[in-house]
């Protein structure tokens, strides 16, 4: 009986644990089944999102690079722009400094132009001033040359200055007591300083850059610079530099010079037919007939007495006339096509000699002056 008992316990379990197991199994698989259906469904859903989030990934993506190629674009066309900008800054600074610097050069050149202009206006001004003082000389000149019939040539000019005794008054007496005077009351002798007067007037004539000559004589012929001429010896020309300059030599020359001796106008006509190129134009100033017949012998001449050892000849008025016709030929040849004025100062008892010289003037084309008192009045 135990046996039996025992028998029936081991069939029991054995088929619970069938059951059991056939009812696990059974439950397992519709587990699995459940479980793998639902884990199909989350895949295929999640495939889909993927592949949804990857396409607005991928559209993402695209329009970024869109994005980032125009922003490219317009980066580069903001640089170039900026370039450009940057180039027209440039340009328009360098544009500025050019015209700072060419409006400062402007500036520059307009002040020296307006100084120019007033310096040129100054010297119009002054110009003017000169030329209207000029006119005036001119006028005066031209006004003192058209009364006195006296025309100075414009180059080649000599003034013959008669230097002898003679010069000192147009009376006898006057010349006698004043001979016997010191030679400063000498020098102021009005009618001295009239013929000084007229030689300077001659040089203030001629025009600057001529040739002129001085040439005193008495009973020697002295030149411009008061050096006796000797029969060898050829005066030279001088030139005018300027009316300053001529004037203080001129003055220099004759303001000193004190009339003494005889009248050889043979030998001073004979120096100035020397000159070369001979002159265009001579003008002596004297008062009368010469009292020496320079290289002739006196008694050789018509009219003239002969002198006597020891004695000083008497020289008559004919005489003197003779003395001076034989001056003039013996220098006709020489003084051919040379015009020559006269500045006569008469002298007492020689009233013939204005004659003489007015037909010496006319025979050589010039003209005889006889200066009133004050003239010349510069």
């Amino acid at each position: 009986m135990t046996r039996t008992v025992k028998r029936q316990s081991v069939v029991a379990f054995g088929l619970s644990f069938l059951d059991v197991l056939c009812c696990g199994l059974g439950a397992a698989v519709l587990l699995l089944l459940v479980v793998k259906h639902g884990e199909t469904a989350e895949e295929i859903d999640a495939a889909g999102f993927l592949i949804e989030h990857v396409t607005e990934i991928q559209e993402l993506i695209a329009t970024k690079t869109e994005q980032k190629t125009e922003l490219k674009r317009v980066a580069d066309d903001t640089q170039r722009q900026i370039m450009a900008l940057t180039a027209q800054d440039d340009a328009k600074s360098s544009i500025t400094r050019l015209q700072s610097s060419r409006l400062a050069s402007l500036l520059k050149e307009v002040q020296q132009q307006r100084i120019a202009l007033n310096s040129a206006r100054q010297a119009l001004a002054t110009g003017a001033a000169e030329q209207q003082r000029a006119l005036e000389d001119a006028n005066q000149i031209a006004s003192q040359q058209h009364l006195t019939g006296l025309m100075v040539n414009s180059d080649r000019v000599v003034v013959l200055l008669d230097s002898s005794a003679s010069m000192l008054s147009s009376t006898l007496v006057e010349i006698i007591r004043l001979r016997a005077s010191n030679p400063q009351l000498q020098l102021r002798a009005t009618k001295w300083v009239s013929a000084r007067g007229a030689a300077k007037w001659v040089i203030d004539h001629i025009p600057d850059n001529a040739s002129y000559q001085i040439l005193t004589y008495s009973d020697v012929v002295l030149d411009s610079q008061g050096r006796p001429i000797m029969a060898t010896q050829i005066p030279q020309w001088e030139i005018k530099v300027d009316a300053t300059s001529s004037k203080a030599r001129v003055d220099a020359r004759l303001n000193d010079l004190v009339p003494h001796g005889a009248t050889d106008l043979r030998t001073a006509l004979a120096t100035v037919g020397a000159i070369s190129p001979p002159p265009a134009q001579v003008i002596v100033i004297t008062d009368g007939y010469p009292t020496v017949p320079g290289k002739a012998a006196l008694h050789r001449i018509r009219d003239c007495p002969r002198a006597r050892s020891g004695q000083v000849p008497l020289i008559s008025p004919q005489c003197r006339k003779s003395i001076f016709d034989n001056a003039l030929l013996a220098n006709r040849r020489d003084l051919r096509g040379i015009r020559i004025d006269v500045v006569l100062y008469p002298l007492e008892g020689d009233s013939n000699a204005v004659h003489g010289y007015w037909k010496l003037a006319t025979s050589y084309g010039g003209r005889l002056l006889t200066p009133v008192p004050g003239w010349p009045t510069s």
